[in-house]
This record gives C-alpha cells, sequence and structure tokens, in this order.
C-alpha cells in the first residue's frame, strides 16, 4: 500500500506538471495532437486517488490485488509520458523527426 501511494503522487505530480506545460506549450508552437492524450492520461492518477478511497472498506485480498493493478497502471502512465514528453519535444521544439 505504501508502494501505492507512492508511485500515485510521483505519477500525479509529473504527469499533472507535464500537462501544465505542454498546456503552455500550446499557445508557443501551436495544438499538438499527442497533448489531447497526454492530457487524457492526468486523469489516471487522479481516478487512482479516488478509487482508493473507495476500495478501503473492502477486504484486505480484494484491496492488494487492486494496489498491485493500479500501481502498475501508475508506473506504465509515467513512462508514456515520459516518453509522449520525449516524442513532443524532438517533433515540436527540435524539428528533427524525419
Amino acid at each position: 500500500m505504501k508502494i501505492f501511494r507512492v508511485a500515485t503522487s510521483v505519477s500525479m505530480i509529473l504527469i499533472i506538471t507535464i500537462a501544465a506545460l505542454s498546456l503552455i506549450g500550446i499557445t508557443i508552437t501551436g495544438l499538438y495532437p499527442g497533448i489531447i492524450t497526454l492530457l487524457l492520461v492526468t486523469l489516471i492518477p487522479i481516478a487512482s486517488k479516488f478509487y482508493e478511497k473507495k476500495i478501503s472498506i473492502k477486504s484486505n485480498a480484494f484491496q492488494i490485488r487492486y494496489y498491485i493493478m493500479l500501481t502498475i497502471i501508475n508506473l506504465l502512465s509515467i513512462l508514456l509520458v515520459l516518453f509522449m514528453t520525449f516524442v513532443i519535444v524532438h517533433d515540436r521544439v527540435f524539428q528533427d523527426c524525419c
């Protein structure tokens, strides 16, 4: 459960920071379709926090299963956001794609 909270907190801080910076980037470089996906990924850690409160009244076996699943999803969302940020920066800022 501690790992879940750490992963969710890191995911939320990182993803919301990148989403805010991407909104600033829209004003500079224009709308990029990947930014819409990036903004939708911000819902994952937020939903995880709300879902944590909802499953806290369930049995321990149920909680453990869902904490593991949500931790993996949050860690994957961190990797997805970092990769998308790399691609967007290279395409929009460095303009070295293709």
